[in-house]
């Protein structure tokens, strides 16, 4: 028969259960780096799409700024309106469904500028969730008016 600290010395130098141990100890970590990694991609994936969207509006007001001569259907299309510029960049932000209300048209003197911003919402599991907003500013010059 084994004396007491005898067995407490041969349980205490077995290793059995070990890498569950430490898998269940590291596994938040994972989990959170995962997911971060994952929140960030879509983060970037949507400033290029929203960044995207502004510049190619911003262009297509510039050049189009207060006129309708190409009629409907036609390319490129038709910017000669606010709304319709906020339209064609909500069309222009691939892979997003996103509202026209996000973007903003505006002319200062000799420009045309489109805005963008954009509110994401970041959740990693165990940590709290918080706000970031997204924003992408394009402006070109105007050039002279279609004929």
């Amino acid at each position: 028969m084994t004396t007491p600290p005898q067995a407490i010395g041969r349980i205490s130098r077995r290793e059995d259960g070990v890498t569950i141990v430490e898998f269940t100890l590291l596994l938040p970590f994972f989990i959170i780096l995962i997911f971060g990694i994952i929140q960030f991609g879509q983060a970037v994936f949507i400033q290029a799409a929203l960044q995207h969207a502004v510049t190619e509006s911003a262009r297509c007001y510039s050049l189009f700024q207060g006129t309708n001569s190409l009629g409907p259907g036609s390319t490129p299309p038709d910017c000669s309106t606010t709304t319709n510029v906020q339209t064609v960049a909500a069309q222009q932000a691939f892979g997003l469904s996103i509202s026209t209300s996000v973007f903003t048209a505006t002319t200062p003197t000799g420009y045309a500028c489109v805005s963008a911003s954009y509110p994401m919402s970041f959740g990693v599991p165990f940590i709290p969730k918080f706000n970031l907003t997204l924003a992408a500013d394009s402006c070109y010059p105007t050039g002279p008016s279609a004929p």
